[in-house]
């Protein structure tokens, strides 16, 4: 029990950021082992613990993220932008995609940055499609691409990035 309030703490003051925690805890990322050994090294820790914290904080912050987007898609259908069905569908397509992108990590791992770049840019275009045949507003790929980490309304784009932003109407 002490250990473990002590791997929190050390976790949460070392971490401070969703993104740090899972660039650290990501498998097939080479900074998982960097970070979580450098904590077990540094404090004498149990590798396990450590992992078992980063592995639950990651996990706490996917679920509020999702909580987030279903509750953007519940505004947009009670607003009359979304379709109940349309938001069943972006919902069904982002579980889809992340479990394709897990597992494609490890071959992915192998390309080349221009064969990354090349995947990313057929799964864009496969992903437009899908929402056209689907008469969904590309300004919605955001829900499907990560809450804003791709699409036409994330990071780069259009529009403004996060799930619980709204987007530009332009």
């Amino acid at each position: 029990m002490l250990v473990g309030g002590a791997v929190l703490s050390v976790g949460a003051a070392s971490i401070g950021s969703l993104g740090v925690a899972s660039a650290a805890t990501n498998s097939g990322d080479s900074g998982q082992s960097s970070v979580v050994d450098k904590l077990v090294a540094k404090f004498g820790l149990n590798k396990a613990d450590v992992q078992k914290v980063f592995d639950e904080d990651r996990s706490a912050h996917e679920a509020e993220r999702e909580q987030k987007v279903k509750d953007k898609l519940a505004e947009l259908v009670k607003e009359g932008k979304l379709t109940q069905d349309q938001a069943d569908k972006l919902s069904a397509k982002a579980k889809e995609l992340q479990t394709a992108r897990q597992a494609n990590r490890e071959a992915m791992k192998d390309k080349t940055k221009e064969e990354r770049k090349a995947a990313m840019e057929k799964e864009r275009e496969a992903l437009k499609q899908w929402l056209s045949d689907n008469k969904i507003d590309q300004k919605y790929a955001r829900f499907v691409m990560g809450g804003g980490h791709g699409g036409p309304e994330g990071h780069g784009g259009h529009g403004r990035g996060g799930p619980g932003e709204k987007p530009n109407e332009s």
